[in-house]
């Protein structure tokens, strides 16, 4: 039987999503865990992340004897890592072959012009050859099925749907935004979208901003594990409730080295 399953993961302490011997990775945690319940087979993922980017909906693949479910695996994986939904799929599902995939993107308001950065998400939308946002110039044609941008509160929070996603795309099409909003012009953004006549690199913003919201399938339907899912609901609060704690000690301190200037 083959297995799908959908896993998220807090991306901080992992250097990436695939298994390198010599570090710890999403991938080598899973296939410890799958050891120990007996299981020995390959792992497939729906995307590759990079080292600090998190995950919510990432999808893994992988054959077992014997059914699988989120709780069983979450039994065995580290706290990080938290399956929540699952599904039988016919022996040859590859998790790559996906029909589109979501990303977030989030990062702090320093000031932005918004009106030209979703401007320039509207010249986002379509197909073009991404090689000026990926490592390396290694890119190609993707298809971006959306693209939108909002305000909560002090942060801007950008979220981009596409058939396919390259190298470092999402952080550099983020860099990109951020200069748009700061002193670029639309048309150079779409420039940067042309790489036949224009080629330009722009360093991708931090891995931490980053989320694989989703990944999309035709005739794929995933059952949540309720307890699976409340699991995971408990440990987002709880980073939640550290990072706020943090965020709130260290603004005590500015302030008060504020007020003694």
């Amino acid at each position: 039987m083959r297995y799908a399953i959908k896993i998220a993961y807090f991306g901080n302490n992992f250097f990436g999503s695939q298994f390198q011997p010599n570090f710890r990775t999403v991938a080598g945690e899973i296939l410890k865990a799958l050891k120990k319940l007996g299981i020995n087979s390959k792992l497939a993922f729906a995307s590759r992340t990079d080292a600090g980017v998190h995950a919510l909906g990432q999808v893994i693949a992988f054959n077992s004897d014997w059914k699988v479910t989120p709780n069983m695996l979450n039994s065995e994986l580290p706290d990080d890592i938290t399956a929540w939904a699952f599904c039988e799929v016919p022996e040859n599902f590859n998790p790559r072959k996906a029909k589109s995939r979501v990303y977030s993107y989030v990062f702090y308001d320093e000031g932005y012009d918004l009106s030209k950065i979703k401007n320039a998400l509207e010249l986002l939308e379509g197909t073009w050859d991404f090689s000026n946002f990926t490592k390396g110039y290694r890119g190609g044609k993707r298809t971006i099925y959306s693209a939108e941008l909002r305000k909560e509160e002090n942060f801007l929070i950008l979220e981009i749907e596409g058939n396919a996603f390259t190298w470092n795309m999402v952080r550099c099409i983020a860099t990109a935004l951020k200069n748009v909003g700061k002193e670029k012009e639309l048309d150079w953004f779409e420039k940067m979208l042309k790489p036949e006549v224009h080629r330009e690199r722009v360093q991708p913003s931090p891995p931490y901003g980053l989320l694989l919201k989703d990944v999309k399938y035709e005739k794929i339907d995933f059952e949540i594990e309720e307890y699976a899912k409340r699991l995971l609901q408990r440990r987002i609060k709880n980073r939640l409730i550290e990072s706020g704690t943090l965020y709130k000690l260290l603004s005590l301190e500015l302030e008060s080295s504020n007020s003694r200037e």
